[in-house]
């Protein structure tokens, strides 16, 4: 079935893959995917499995796995490859929520979960490696800031590939799998004091803190969020923000996107 994904993506009309694929949560599945392709494409990239390859006498198998689920050490990568062509044609960036994998397609997404410290992220998978020895998936230096391993250089890490739309891996809807245990969103923190001065951009103040971690969880694909409980007037406030950032050009560029999913009242804090 997987086969005739790319063939959707690269040749076959819709009609075709309608016809070729039975059941429809597998082709919503498709249609899903493929979508997200046709995006990246759109941006400068483009869509790739790849061949078999060989690496320090290694041979990979690049293949789709859209039900990918697997723990190991991630490690992460900076200079000297920031702005140069990742494996599927885009410029490498940084700081931006990416990542590399040995053998998955590009692009998919995939959350990332350091389970040393339970943060979670969801990155673009657009570049091949890592090729060190027993380490599963490459991340962005801001990827690895965020999840906190930057300094360690690896982390033990969850790799799920998941729907870029709500964050949900797609293992947990194959129906032969087991149903994953209920969680709370990795990637947000609440915290009870205020942080040291630094940039944020700050969605809003909620009184209930359901609220503010229901918002937190729509975001969360963004970037990393935090929710601040503070006390004014005797009154608890829970304040959801995305970062911190490096300087005012990121926290805009952020405050942009956020806008865009429907927050039009966010705005730059710095504390």
């Amino acid at each position: 079935m997987f086969g005739v994904y790319r063939g959707f993506v690269l040749v076959f009309s819709s009609f075709l893959v309608a016809v070729l694929v039975a059941g429809c949560a597998e082709t919503e599945l498709l249609a899903t995917l493929s979508k997200e392709a046709q995006r990246d494409t759109d941006s400068g990239g483009y869509y790739k499995v790849g061949n078999p390859y060989q690496i320090n006498g290694q041979w990979y198998y690049p293949a789709e796995d859209p039900y990918y689920d697997e723990v190991g050490i991630a490690s992460w990568y900076g200079e000297p490859f920031h702005g140069r062509r990742t494996a599927n044609g885009e410029i490498y960036d940084m700081n931006l929520l990416t990542a590399a994998h040995k053998t998955l397609p590009m692009p998919v997404y995939v959350r990332v979960t350091n389970l040393d410290n339970g943060r979670s992220l969801v990155l673009k998978v657009n570049d091949r490696g890592p090729f060190a020895h027993g380490r599963i998936i490459d991340v962005s230096r801001r990827s690895a800031q965020l999840l906190g391993f930057e300094r360690a250089g690896t982390a033990k890490v969850r790799v799920q590939v998941v729907d870029p739309d709500t964050g949900t891996a797609y293992a947990s809807q194959d129906p032969q799998a087991p149903p994953e245990p209920e969680v709370t969103t990795a990637a947000i923190d609440l915290i009870s004091e205020e942080p040291d001065r630094a940039i944020y951009v700050q969605i809003g103040a909620f009184t209930e803190a359901d609220n503010a971690q229901k918002v937190g969880r729509q975001l969360a694909m963004l970037d990393y969020v935090q929710i601040y409980r503070v006390v004014s007037n005797g009154v608890p406030f829970y304040r959801v923000r995305l970062g911190p950032y490096a300087d005012l050009d990121q926290a805009g560029d952020m405050r942009y996107r956020v806008m865009a999913a429907g927050y039009q009242e966010a705005r730059i804090v710095i504390d």
